[in-house]
């Protein structure tokens, strides 16, 4: 009876981990499909008004991703937290811009 129990429990966790792999696999693909060479381009095109409401979804999204929990493996993790280091960056680069946007 105790090898059933080992054999049911080790199908258990097998199937877990292929839930979670699955999972965690998506939720890492970029949802911006645009070039950040050609994004800097059109910071100068945008209104204030623009630049106002993309740093407020910006800052939403790392929010959200602060809040939320990540399994995997360590990579998996890394880019995680690489990526929403890099939605910082790019909040706080657009919050300068709006910050000169008078000076120009």
């Amino acid at each position: 009876m105790k090898r059933i129990g080992n054999k049911v429990w080790i199908a258990i966790m097998a199937v877990l981990a292929v839930v979670v792999g699955a999972c965690c696999t998506h939720k890492n693909a970029p949802t911006n499909n645009e070039d950040p060479a050609n994004q800097e381009s059109n910071e100068h095109e945008m209104t204030k008004k623009e630049l106002k409401e993309r740093i407020a979804q910006i800052r939403a999204r790392v929010k959200e991703r602060e809040m939320s929990c990540v399994y995997g493996s360590p990579e998996v993790i890394h880019e995680y937290g690489m990526e929403t280091q890099r939605l910082r960056l790019e909040a706080d680069s657009l919050q300068n811009v709006l910050d000169n946007y008078d000076k120009r």
